[in-house]
């Protein structure tokens, strides 16, 4: 199936052509083949919750400051709007009937109109994501979501793009025409070799370097030397200047090819009874090592995890803007363990089911069996929450380095940077609640440079700024040792229940 994307050989320098649709060549040609895939306010109407298709059916447009990864995305959805400042938010667009922004606060159960100027006085809690809805024909058909521009490609970056883009459609990565792909772009595209189905590649400011089909034929090659999969990936070079677009419609097309086999692959199977081989109480002490052990696992990663949060947020402190900068940077590294930790979640439950029901049944159970396994298992935890107390809960820390807990799963969605977990709508086979962590506003504010009446600003202490930071770290990894145990225990019930009644009736009954 081809849309015009570039595949190797794309270069062909002896071949002088006139420029197509107001493209510079300078006596170059570029020859198209078929693509390849890789493996708020009470005044204010409230945006509505996507459901789980819409978050599934999400591209993630990743790339370097100043590469035109929003441009890009302007262009895609036909958008024409003022510039606004975003800072550190994840940028998720999706379809509204007119246009509309929505800010997701952490600390805050519902978006609030952005900007709100009205609200704004000194410094305040940034959004982790900003929701932005056009009357678009492609985001009836999927969302894009804009990374943040603010910085280059540090790790947690692009540990929560990897995983948003895993869990969505794919990634489209932007590369600038004016210098090769860097160590860090290479280092997340090598990961996302390993974990995607599917990323395309866009080149752009083509129409301000001449030079641009040489710049993709050394990408290329830097992408073949980390793995095949990456140097089949389909390119796009486009143009984003209002007088000469080009090479965006077949992006678009790319992007709507995607969609429909995400479609294709969302065909409900048949469901087949499956019974029961094993008796006796065997399972249960299986069930119960298979829980203690991840259980115990994912306490000890977080620890790891928060001792090396711990080092580069110390390292922020000795250089750059110090203690100012101190509350962006813990929040973004805290963004990345609650997506990290949220995953092994995901992983460990099914690792358990296929564990114990593969034991426990006369076949192992295929990828149908295990679904309906998870979904009642969700079922099973949510019918456990008659008790009235709120399962989901947002983790938040305080100007007194303690850890604050907000409930709810609006509080829960304010700290998802990409809209694709939590909500009315979650996917059945998410079987336990995903985590969430975060600054609170005061958080923010405290490091702040103090401004004395006739006087210079008066600086943060750096001991005060690493005393604080080094309670806040341990208060953390006593309440997400908390989180994490009490999920697991969800699990553990919510699995005794359907193998308990599996094994009675001798036939899986979910």
């Amino acid at each position: 199936m081809g849309f015009g994307v570039m595949q190797a050989p794309l270069i062909d320098l002896t071949v002088v052509s006139a420029p197509a649709f107001g493209v510079p060549t300078s006596g170059r040609s570029v020859s198209v083949m078929p693509a390849g895939n890789i493996r708020g306010s009470r005044n204010h109407r409230q945006p509505s919750t996507p459901s789980q298709s819409s978050r599934r059916s999400c591209a993630v447009v990743a790339g370097t400051a100043r590469s035109g990864k929003t441009a890009l995305v302007n262009a895609l959805i036909r958008r024409t709007a003022e510039p606004i400042e975003t800072g550190d938010a994840w940028v998720v667009f999706r379809h509204g009937e007119r246009p509309e922004a929505w800010a997701f606060v952490p600390g805050h159960r519902e978006a609030r109109p952005f900007p709100d100027r009205s609200t704004i006085k000194g410094p305040a809690r940034p959004a982790r994501r900003i929701e932005i809805t056009h009357p678009s024909p492609l985001l009836k058909r999927l969302a894009l979501i804009d990374t943040p521009g603010r910085g280059d490609l540090d790790p947690a970056t692009c540990e929560i793009s990897l995983d948003a883009a895993a869990d969505g459609l794919g990634l489209v990565f932007v590369v600038g025409a004016a210098a090769p792909l860097g160590r860090a772009e290479l280092d997340l595209l090598a990961a996302a070799a390993d974990r995607l189905e599917r990323v395309a590649f866009v080149l752009t400011h083509i129409d301000q370097h001449d030079e641009w089909p040489e710049m993709l034929a050394a990408n290329r090659a830097l992408l073949a030397a980390r793995g095949p999969r990456l140097a089949t990936a389909p390119w796009f070079p486009v143009s984003l200047e209002p007088a000469s677009i080009f090479g965006v419609a077949e992006l678009r097309h790319q992007l709507e090819a995607w969609s429909d086999e995400r479609a294709d692959t969302g065909v409900p199977k048949k469901v087949t009874a499956t019974t029961v081989s094993a008796t006796g109480d065997a399972w249960q002490e299986h069930l119960e090592r298979e829980i203690r052990a991840r259980r115990l696992a994912a306490v000890e990663r977080v620890s790891i995890d928060l001792a090396t949060i711990h080092v580069r947020c110390v390292q922020e402190l000795g250089s750059g803007k110090g203690c100012p900068e101190l509350p962006r940077v813990l929040d973004r590294q805290l963004h990345a363990l609650s997506v990290r930790s949220s995953r092994q979640l995901r992983t460990d439950t099914r690792e358990v089911i296929d564990a114990v029901f593969g034991a426990l049944l006369d076949t192992p159970p295929d990828e149908v069996v295990l679904t309906r396994i998870a979904t009642a298992a969700r079922r099973a935890v949510d019918g456990a929450r008659d008790d009235g107390r709120e399962r989901d809960r947002a983790l938040l820390v305080t100007t007194t380095s303690g850890v604050a807990s907000l409930t709810g799963a609006g509080a829960l969605d304010g700290l998802c940077a990409t809209g694709l977990a939590g909500g009315a709508d979650p996917d059945p086979a998410q079987v336990l609640s995903p985590l969430g962590i975060g600054l609170n506003a005061g958080s923010f504010a405290m490091w702040q440079p103090r401004h004395a009446p006739g006087g210079p600003p008066k600086l943060p202490d750096k001991k005060d700024c690493r005393r604080w930071l080094q309670h806040a770290l341990r208060e953390i990894e006593v309440e997400l040792g908390h989180e994490l145990s009490e999920r697991y225990a969800e699990l553990r019930q919510a699995l005794s229940i359907i193998a308990g009644d599996a094994v009675d009736h001798g036939v899986l009954l979910a």
